[in-house]
């Protein structure tokens, strides 16, 4: 079952300030992160160290592989974007968006690669294990929520409900508070269209169909954020064209 990785979802990284008391990464390592200009976060990272820097790089990384196309060099940025995630727990590990970089990284792994090998490397369960992790350092994180969220829904989808612990009813309730805790975020209001759409069920469709319009609605903050718009267009219009339609387009989707 750990094709399900590919369904822990990326949202926990894209955009936004990182949360808790702890410092902010250097100014301009978000400049470059924003613009999108990803080999510049990673040398203020390297350059500064820190767990707040060392997590921007890890979700740089993470954004690249999201966007790649091809598996195999998207495998290799998520193994460099773990790399960095694990340099930000060393140096806190109380720090809620390593855990995050951390499970997404693992679980993008997850997702370009056969499931065999997948399942050799307990790809699934480490990537749950982070998850946990963050939510128990921040229950009501917006990322972590909605990264919790996806896994139930893609999980009980892929592999039966009940599968792992999956709850999609569980899934449903976390991309609300997900997005009731960050309602204006583009990148939890599109994996909660994208989501809810997948699983159809038709009592979820006016949810989904909302969080479609806020992700298309929503002014873009970073260069991920205006990528990730094009493809929330693409879904809407796919929803326009019908089911069948709609079916080939979250095929389509890492």
């Amino acid at each position: 079952m750990v094709c399900a990785l590919r369904f822990l979802l990326v949202i926990a990284f894209w955009a936004g300030v990182l949360c808790g008391v702890h410092a902010a990464p250097a100014p301009e390592a978000i400049q470059f992160f924003e613009a999108g200009d990803y080999d510049r976060v990673l040398s203020v990272a390297d350059r500064l160290g820190g767990a707040e820097n060392y997590a921007l790089a890890a979700r740089s990384l993470n954004a690249r592989a999201y966007l790649e196309m091809d598996d195999s060099d998207a495998r290799k940025v998520a193994d460099r974007a773990l790399e960095y995630a694990e340099a930000a727990i060393g140096a806190d590990p109380e720090f809620v968006e390593g855990r995050l970089q951390a499970a997404i990284a693992l679980a993008q792994r997850g997702a370009r690669m056969a499931p065999w090998r997948a399942f050799f490397l307990n790809l699934a369960d480490r990537a749950r294990d982070a998850l946990d992790l963050a939510l128990a350092l921040e229950p009501e994180n917006a990322w972590a929520l909605s990264s919790s969220a996806a896994w139930h829904l893609e999980v009980s989808r892929r592999g039966g409900e009940g599968r792992f612990g999956s709850d999609p009813e569980f899934g449903h309730r976390q991309f609300l508070a997900a997005r009731a805790a960050d309602p204006k975020n583009v990148l939890i209001a599109y994996e909660c269209a994208l989501r809810l759409i997948a699983y159809d069920r038709e009592e979820w469709r006016a949810d989904a169909t909302e969080a479609l319009q806020t992700a298309i609605d929503q002014p873009p903050r970073t260069e991920f954020e205006a990528a990730v718009q094009t493809r929330a267009v693409a879904l809407r219009q796919a929803m326009r064209e019908g089911r069948e339609a709609e079916r080939a387009f979250i095929k389509s989707q890492p």
